[in-house]
């Protein structure tokens, strides 16, 4: 497309010269519809570059570890069918992408394949960024009980530059472990195929409904970082560590362990994002708040997440009281958060703590976070009678502000009477941002699109 945008603008440029140059023989009417027609031409052009997603036209190679050859495909998917296969070493160039998948054309042909089996030859000179277009998608993905978020950047079709690379970052994998039962998985699976790369992995705390299903992913996917605070969670999360780590570097399922927030770094996912770790367990075991569940959630990541304009905040499991107190006042992380970092809380989209148990968002935590949308991943599990989220909860965003937009992973479950397996049925939150404005968010019931109401209704 670049390439016509520029014989658009040769040929107008060397129709205005001749016009010129023969201006004595050529009506000024004439000159005029000459130049309108290339200017709409051109515009028209212009136009199309968003609905084309238009990349640079940068030169790959099948990666010479590829065993045999590498399937191009009709669609972005494995089960489409395959058009191709081309052996290593092969040059192509990428049109246009999607999450683990890339279009390219090579000797008359296009096709889809696997983005981790190319690799970058030459980059070109007409190298073309549309950053309007440059969206950060975020899936919080309905697990039941339990949280499973995963987190698109925008691929700029350029490897190796530092922006906009199409990373895949996971944080919580869910509570279940199998594949055909982890429903985040199955999502990604679907979108993408076996072995993709998965840049981060992140286990907010060793809670089962946050980790076990993380084991699926790290199995199923290549996972280049893995990043855990540290805090000892007991047998089964200790499994799952072993099984992560492995035995040796071999075996290991992820090619980078990050064991404790000291270990952490710099989290790098694209010079366009800003990154940071707003809380995390210390390491310290005389430094903890509260006991038992108390004290694993309160040892919870929270991250911060900037892109442009839009803030999100993803909180794990971490408190701001006991279930009967009042929430006049903050304790445990929440308190911490508003006594270090209180000028980064503000926040465009929050995911809830504590799956929107009374235990967190007290007062003044809302008034700093002062969201305009909440994100609320829970499920139908039973409590001794209670389910999550609190009503008590939710009615503190709305009494804070009426307009704040709240969304649930179990949308519609306890109206279908669903049990805790039945209620992972497909109730997906999917938010898409270009870092101005107001993000654009796709909420689903039982895999449909729904309209909600929210407080002010």
């Amino acid at each position: 497309m670049l390439k016509q945008i520029k014989k658009v603008g040769l040929l107008c440029r060397r129709s205005s010269a001749v016009a010129i140059s023969i201006a004595h023989h050529v009506t000024f009417h004439f000159l005029t519809l000459t130049f309108n027609f290339c200017l709409k031409v051109y515009m028209v052009l212009l136009l199309l570059i968003p609905s084309l997603h238009l990349y640079a036209q940068n030169t790959y190679k099948v990666r010479t570890t590829v065993s045999g050859c590498l399937q191009v495909r009709s669609d972005h998917s494995t089960e489409a069918a395959s058009l191709d296969c081309i052996t290593p070493g092969t040059q192509v160039t990428v049109l246009s992408s999607v999450p683990f998948w890339r279009q390219i054309t090579y000797d008359g042909k296009t096709g889809w394949v696997a983005k981790k089996y190319l690799e970058l030859v030459e980059r070109s000179e007409d190298s073309l960024t549309i950053e309007a277009n440059a969206v950060l998608t975020i899936h919080y993905v309905d697990v039941g009980q339990g949280d499973a978020i995963w987190i698109q950047t925008h691929d700029d079709g350029i490897d190796g530059n530092g922006k906009y690379e199409g990373y895949s970052i996971v944080i919580d994998g869910g509570p279940k472990s199998k594949i055909q039962e982890n429903a985040l998985a199955v999502y990604m699976e679907r979108e993408g195929h076996h072995g993709a790369d998965i840049e981060a992995l992140i286990v907010s705390h060793p809670h089962v409904d946050h980790f076990n299903g993380s084991k699926t992913i790290a199995q199923h996917f290549t996972v280049n970082h893995f990043y855990d605070a540290g805090y000892p969670g007991g047998t089964q999360y200790n499994n799952f560590l072993k099984y992560v780590k492995g035995t040796s570097a071999a075996t290991s399922r992820v090619k980078k362990l990050h064991l404790g927030k000291s270990n952490f770094g710099n989290l790098n996912w694209g010079s366009e994002l800003k990154v940071e770790v707003l809380y995390a367990w210390t390491g310290d075991p005389h430094n903890v708040l509260g006991s038992g569940n108390t004290e694993n959630n309160n040892a919870s990541i929270v991250l911060r997440i900037q892109y442009g304009d839009h803030v999100f905040l993803f909180m794990g499991d971490a408190e701001g009281k006991d279930r009967a107190d009042s929430p006049d006042e903050a304790k445990y992380v929440e308190k911490i958060l508003l006594e270090t970092v209180s000028a980064k809380l503000k926040s465009t989209v929050l995911k809830i703590a504590h799956h929107g148990s009374e235990t967190s968002s007290t007062l003044p935590f809302i008034q700093a976070v002062d969201p305009d949308i909440v994100v609320v991943q829970s499920g139908r599990k039973d409590f001794n009678g209670t389910f999550l989220p609190d009503a008590t909860t939710l009615q503190r965003y709305c009494e804070h502000n009426p307009r704040v937009k709240i969304y649930r992973t179990d949308q519609g479950d306890e109206e279908a009477g669903y049990g805790h397996t039945q209620a992972v049925d497909g109730d997906h939150v999917i938010i898409r941002s270009n870092g101005s404005g107001k993000p654009n968010v796709k909420a689903l019931n039982g895999g449909a699109p729904v309209t909600l109401t929210f407080c002010e209704n």
